[in-house]
């Protein structure tokens, strides 16, 4: 509904260009999920052959059996959404934009079943769960100066988005308390009514320091000073001795949802500039906002403890030592708790970032100059990729988690 051609907006026609309001709804089917015979059942060939012998002549035959169980009712994954906004443009196009509020719900989503050992098989593929998202967007554009030798616009985006499991596969305890599946994507676990890409993990207190009371309460499960604390959550379970001494025993119960992989949140900024129309400049942000995740590195567990890696040194890093008491840090080796963590636990770490992306110069020579050697035009830029990064995380690259190039270039046109 353009709202701005209404009669009762003729007053508004002076500085509003245009303002529109949208509403939609639909659905849309997906059937990508891999493998398209997954609705039949399969005939594999067995390991091991079986002899056969007809009148002294042995023959090896190998045997066929079913490993998948056909699913003839697979239909595709749906997602309902609706999606109500906005457009609008104001002092002759000066500024422009557009928000936008949508609700995503996918059911039937493909997914393997799990089933009882006595079936013979482990799953079947079928059409389980519900996830939901739901989230905000404001895009942005803007003419700020615009002169005879100066022009600067500016481009922004905004956008969060909440994600939720309703259902997973509709497995009920005897409460009618419908049960996750802690070993469902490789090991993170999907769990009702939280995102996907959940962190379900311990949570830690910093790092057991000298001093002789927790030098006592360290020892209770194998660990010294230098070694991560963990939250002791379920106390249930924990071991008592004679002396009425509790010593904490760490499993699944003491778990806790400490954030989610996934960032709900993402902005963007771009600024071009333009001066005497032949020079310009421009430079663009962006921004992943929210999310953590759980890395082992201040366990300084490298080469077990070693400085040297493949007779190489290894990288300069940070750990505990008496002399340096911090808690963000653990000692070079350390080991976790003997009653359930002794291998060690991550630490929960924030991936937050803003990231100056991009930084381009350009210049176009004046034609009085390109005309002489028959041109009509040089243009010659200068950019550089990946310029620097603001984040907490000190362990590469906060967006990828490895490294990343940064990158110069030099054009010509």
């Amino acid at each position: 509904w353009t709202v701005s051609n209404e009669k009762f907006m003729k007053s508004t026609q002076k500085w509003l260009d245009m303002f529109k309001l949208r509403l939609s709804w639909g659905t849309n089917g997906n059937r990508d999920f891999g493998d398209v015979y997954k609705t039949l059942a399969n005939l594999n060939l067995g390991g091991t052959g079986m002899v056969y012998v007809n009148n002294g002549t042995a023959t090896v035959v190998n045997p066929l059996y079913m490993d998948r169980l056909a699913a003839p009712n697979l239909q595709w994954e749906k997602t309902t959404s609706w999606n109500v906004g906005m457009d609008f443009s104001v002092l002759d196009g000066r500024l422009t934009g557009t928000m936008d509020y949508y609700f995503k719900k996918t059911t039937d989503m493909i997914m393997n079943q799990r089933l009882p050992n006595f079936s013979g098989f482990s799953s079947i593929t079928a059409n389980l769960g519900e996830v939901q998202n739901q989230g905000f967007e404001i895009a942005l554009n803007s003419t700020n100066i615009e002169t005879k030798d100066f022009t600067w616009n500016t481009s922004a985006g905004f956008s969060i988005n909440k994600n939720r499991i309703n259902h997973i596969y509709y497995d009920y305890d005897e409460n009618g308390v419908e049960r996750d599946d802690p070993s469902a994507d490789n090991g993170k676990g999907w769990f009702i009514g939280q995102p996907i890409g959940a962190i379900w993990y311990y949570e830690t207190n910093g790092v057991w320091q000298n001093t002789p009371e927790d030098i006592a309460a360290a020892a209770l499960v194998g660990q010294k000073p230098g070694d991560p604390k963990v939250v002791n959550r379920y106390t249930e379970d924990d071991k008592i001795l004679e002396d009425g001494t509790r010593v904490p025993v760490y499993n699944d119960k003491d778990k806790d949802y400490l954030g989610t992989t996934t960032p709900p949140i993402y902005w963007n900024l771009r600024n071009d500039f333009t001066f005497w129309k032949d020079f310009t400049f421009s430079f663009s942000l962006y921004s992943y906002m929210g999310h953590k995740s759980t890395e082992g590195y201040w366990l300084n567990q490298d080469n077990g403890g070693s400085q040297v890696t493949n007779a190489f040194n290894m990288p300069e890093k940070k750990y505990w030592t008496p002399e340096n008491p911090t808690n963000d840090y653990c000692r070079l080796n350390a080991a976790g708790p003997n009653t359930g963590l002794a291998s060690g636990v991550n630490k929960l770490y924030n991936r937050s970032f803003v990231r100056l992306d991009d930084i381009t110069i350009g210049y176009t020579l004046p034609q009085k100059w390109t005309k002489k050697y028959m041109m009509d035009k040089i243009r010659v830029t200068a950019s550089i990729k990946n310029v620097c990064t603001i984040s907490g995380w000190e362990y590469g690259d906060p967006e990828t988690g490895g490294l990343a190039n940064r990158t110069f270039n030099f054009g010509l046109n």
